[in-house]
């Protein structure tokens, strides 16, 4: 009878493990969880602490500036993947993405402002992963 519950504890175990191994990664697809005036979309692609992002981004009438950029980044110790970006325009920064239950926190911060029409796309948005594999090129 032991040797039944020690298996069954290690198969619970596992299977524990299995459903929470999606968790632990930032990699999918990302889109916004409100917004009915532009479009955002985040692609991320991690490798073990490491990751590489893209993003597209644009007003849903095809109106003004529509920025795509990528970025390289690393999970913090806060369980965050902070990364570097430029887009199209040659605007550049700095974002962080942070798990906030089944939606996700994306603080955009420029530190390059070369065109401004882009910066409206910039700042925090929530976002919500619809996909767990990335859809545009993440290099």
């Amino acid at each position: 009878m032991r040797v039944f519950l020690a298996l069954m504890f290690l198969v619970l175990a596992g299977v524990t493990r299995a459903a929470d191994s999606g968790s632990d990664t930032f990699t999918g697809h990302y889109s916004l969880a409100k917004n009915p005036k532009s479009a955002f979309a985040l692609d991320v692609l991690q490798k073990g602490k490491t990751a590489t992002t893209s993003f597209s981004a644009a007003n849903d009438d095809g109106s003004g500036a529509a920025p795509d950029g990528d970025g390289e980044g690393t999970l913090t110790a806060k369980g965050e993947l902070a990364f570097k970006w430029t887009d199209t325009f040659d605007n550049a920064g700095t974002a962080i993405l942070r798990r906030d239950g089944k939606l996700f926190h994306l603080s955009i911060k420029v530190t390059k402002a070369a065109e401004p029409r882009a910066l409206k796309f910039y700042g925090d948005v929530t976002l919500k992963r619809t996909s767990m594999k990335p859809e545009m090129s993440t290099r």
